[in-house]
C-alpha cells in the first residue's frame, strides 16, 4: 500500500509522476472509511469530492511545483485547536461546535503554502487539556493498537490518524507532553520545538511561553520533512524565528551509535505508579543488548 511507505517514498512517487495524487489520495480516504469510525481520530473531514477535485488540480500542475513546495500531493489534517478556513474550530467542547473562522492560524498558512491539502481536523481533548483524548463533542479517540485504551492526549486524534496511516503525519500542539505523550501511546514520533521555532498567534504580555505547534510522524525521518515545511519567522509572531539549516540534513547525519539520556526519578522528586520505573529499565538493558552498539547514559543528579 501507497499510504504504509514513508513520506520522502510517496514524494518521490509524486515527484516522479509513478502515482498521481488522486491515487494517493484516495487510498488515505478508504483508510479513513474503514478505520476512523472506530478511531473516531478525524472530525469534520471534508466532502470526499471537494477532496479528489483538489487532488486532480494538483495532478495537472507542473512536475517543478513538488521542488518549491516540501508537502506538495499529500494530505493533511490539523488538530482542532488550529483555524482553518472552511471548517469549524471547536476547541473540542459544545459552544464553540459552530465556530468558523475567517482566516488560517499561521502554521495552517505554510502547510497549505507548501502544497499539502487539509482534509479535515483531528479530535483533541477538550481545550487541549489533559493526558486522555476525550470531549462531550466528538467523543473519545480509541488507540489503533488496542481500540479499549487510550491514545494519549491532547493530540490523540493526531496520533492515532498518523499510526493507522490516515494521514501520512500531523501537527500538534505541546505544553507539557501533548505531542509526545500521544506519540509514544501509538509507537510513533512527538516533537515539541523550542517555542517561536514554529510561529503561532500570541499575546506579547503572556510570556513566558509556554506551549507551542509540534509534530507528530512515523519516523524522524517523516518528522523532519513536517518540519522544514512549518518552521521559521513570520511577521504577525513577534517571538518567532528563523532556524539556520535544515531537519532533513540533520536526521541524514545520525550516527548509528545514539546516546540515551535517561532521567529516573529525579532524586526522588518525581512520583511514578508502581512498576513503571522496573518497565523502563528493563527495556533499557534489553537496548544494551543488542548488536545495535548502543550506548546510554544514565543520568541523575
Amino acid at each position: 500500500m501507497i499510504t504504509h511507505l514513508s513520506v520522502r517514498e510517496q514524494i518521490d512517487l509524486i515527484s516522479k509522476k509513478e502515482i498521481k495524487v488522486e491515487e494517493l489520495f484516495q487510498e488515505y480516504l478508504s483508510n479513513i472509511e474503514k478505520l476512523n469510525p472506530k478511531l473516531n481520530a478525524i472530525v469534520s473531514l471534508r466532502d470526499k469530492d471537494w477532496i479528489i477535485d483538489k487532488a486532480k488540480a494538483q495532478d495537472i500542475q507542473k512536475v517543478d511545483v513538488t521542488r518549491k513546495q516540501i508537502l506538495f500531493g499529500l494530505p493533511f489534517v490539523s488538530k482542532e485547536l488550529f483555524d482553518v478556513t472552511g471548517l469549524p474550530t471547536t476547541y473540542g467542547i459544545l459552544e464553540y461546535q459552530n465556530n468558523f473562522p475567517q482566516n488560517d492560524s499561521l502554521i495552517v498558512k505554510k502547510i497549505k503554502h507548501q502544497g499539502a491539502t487539509i482534509i479535515g481536523k483531528s479530535n483533541m481533548s477538550e481545550l487541549a487539556i489533559g493526558s486522555h483524548t476525550k470531549n462531550k463533542l466528538f467523543d473519545p479517540v480509541s488507540n489503533p493498537y488496542n481500540y479499549n485504551l487510550s491514545p494519549g492526549g491532547s493530540s490523540g486524534g493526531a496520533s492515532a490518524a498518523v499510526a493507522s496511516c490516515l494521514i501520512p503525519f500531523s501537527d500538534g500542539t505541546d505544553m507539557m507532553g501533548s505531542c509526545r505523550n500521544p506519540a509514544a501511546f501509538t509507537n510513533l514520533y512527538g516533537f515539541r520545538p523550542s517555542p517561536g521555532l514554529i510561529s503561532d498567534k500570541r499575546e506579547i504580555s503572556k510570556f513566558p511561553v509556554l506551549t507551542t505547534p509540534g509534530g507528530i510522524a512515523r519516523t524522524p525521518d517523516d518528522l523532519s520533512i513536517f518540519l522544514d515545511a512549518v518552521v521559521g519567522k513570520d511577521m504577525e509572531d513577534p517571538y518567532s524565528f528563523n532556524f539556520e539549516g535544515s531537519f532533513q540534513s540533520i536526521t541524514k547525519n545520525l550516527s548509528s551509535e545514539i546516546k540515551i539520556g535517561w532521567i529516573n526519578n529525579f532524586v526522588e522528586h518525581y512520583s511514578f505508579e508502581e512498576g513503571i520505573i522496573e518497565l523502563c529499565e528493563a527495556s533499557l538493558n534489553k537496548l544494551v543488548e543488542t548488536d545495535k552498539k548502543i550506548f546510554f547514559e544514565k543520568m541523575q543528579s
